[in-house]
């Protein structure tokens, strides 16, 4: 079943430190991967991608949103898969706290205080863990999705490992700098993708991946 996304981005908390028009100090790797045939969800190639840059076999993921590749891919990679089916069910979840490597979820979703579900991720996360927000809006609020949530993840206690920049090679002309999926790094510096519209009106970047772990605890 489709999930249903509204539009709302997470509400600044007053807190948010300020941010670049990408949520870090640095440009977003690129990974060159087939868009999926649901909006919203995984490929198969992004699923592998991301479990191979992120985990290891026996790690346990937790899938918040029930992606199904995602599901698929972490049984045959040899990850522990564990679906949620809603962040709704994550006050449940406190008996695996810090026993969590990977926590994948979806943006946007429906109402939620996004306070309180990267608070709750955050919770579960073991040291070494991260939390990944796969974020599919439209061209012109991706800036904004993307820096609120940074944002409130510092306030949660989270923070940024990576930023990925998602394309699809076979929709429009990648960039040619910068990290990408298929494991080459140009030797030129980095450049922001490009987020104009490709063939057939589709707008690109066409998905962003935020990576964060739990924030290291400093001295008083």
């Amino acid at each position: 079943m489709d999930r249903h996304h509204d539009q709302t981005r997470p509400e600044p908390t007053g807190n948010e430190p300020t941010r670049p028009a990408n949520p870090s100090d640095t440009q977003p790797a690129v990974w060159l991967v087939p868009r999926a045939q649901r909006p919203g969800y995984l490929s198969p190639e992004l699923a592998r991608l991301l479990l191979r840059d992120r985990t290891q076999v026996g790690d346990v993921v937790l899938d918040i949103d029930d992606d199904i590749a995602l599901a698929t891919t972490a049984a045959a990679t040899g990850r522990r898969h564990h679906a949620l089916d809603g962040a709704q069910h994550l006050a449940a979840m406190g008996h695996a706290a810090g026993d969590i490597d990977l926590i994948v979820l979806h943006w946007p979703r429906p109402a939620v205080n996004p306070h309180w579900l990267l608070r709750a991720c955050r919770s579960l996360l073991g040291t070494t863990g991260c939390l990944v927000i796969v974020v599919s809006v439209e061209a012109g609020q991706r800036i904004g999705h993307l820096r609120a949530l940074a944002g409130v993840a510092a306030t949660a206690g989270l923070r940024a490992v990576q930023h990925v920049a998602v394309l699809d090679p076979g929709a429009a002309t990648p960039p040619s700098t910068g990290e990408t999926g298929r494991g080459r790094r140009s030797s030129r510096p980095a450049s922001r993708p490009r987020t104009g519209r490709g063939r057939r009106g589709t707008t690109y970047p066409h998905t962003d991946l935020l990576i964060f772990s739990i924030e290291a605890a400093t001295d008083e």
